[in-house]
């Protein structure tokens, strides 16, 4: 059984309702360490913004954590944003660690291979960003 993902064509007059705003925030969080906060949906239209500020955030901290879990949608212009600032990432000797969004995003990754290439961290919906960081502390401790 085949599934297909659907955008909404954000032409049409009713889209505006149907997609929710994309939004990208970026916040210093101290001890080298930035976060990246993205909401709504990620695609070639707005996979340039995250691009920027993924750049904004390495530049200011050696570890950035980008919070995927409020994403709705995210297509490959999205996959290849967060795969290059990955291996810029690594090419620097910084790291880019994502917080797994809702399954369809996840997907996405695991579709492509991305998700192979990532270190991704699973939080609870309600929980504090900061815990990737707990998560990622724990796993390197126990490798």
């Amino acid at each position: 059984m085949s599934q297909s993902l659907v955008h909404p064509d954000r032409t049409a007059p009713h889209a505006a309702a149907l997609a929710p705003e994309f939004r990208c925030t970026l916040r210093d969080g101290g001890l080298d360490v930035a976060w990246v906060r993205v909401t709504g949906e990620l695609d070639l239209v707005t996979a340039p913004e995250l691009s920027q500020t993924l750049g904004h955030a390495e530049a200011r901290a050696r570890r950035v954590v980008l919070d995927l879990r409020e994403l709705t949608f995210m297509d490959i212009s999205g996959v290849h944003a967060i795969v290059d600032a990955g291996a810029r990432a690594t090419a620097a000797g910084r790291q880019l660690v994502l917080v797994r969004g809702p399954a369809r995003v996840d997907r996405v990754l695991a579709l492509t291979g991305a998700r192979d290439r990532l270190d991704i961290v699973d939080l609870d919906p309600a929980a504090p960003p900061v815990q990737a960081l707990v998560q990622l502390a724990r796993r390197q401790h126990a490798a």
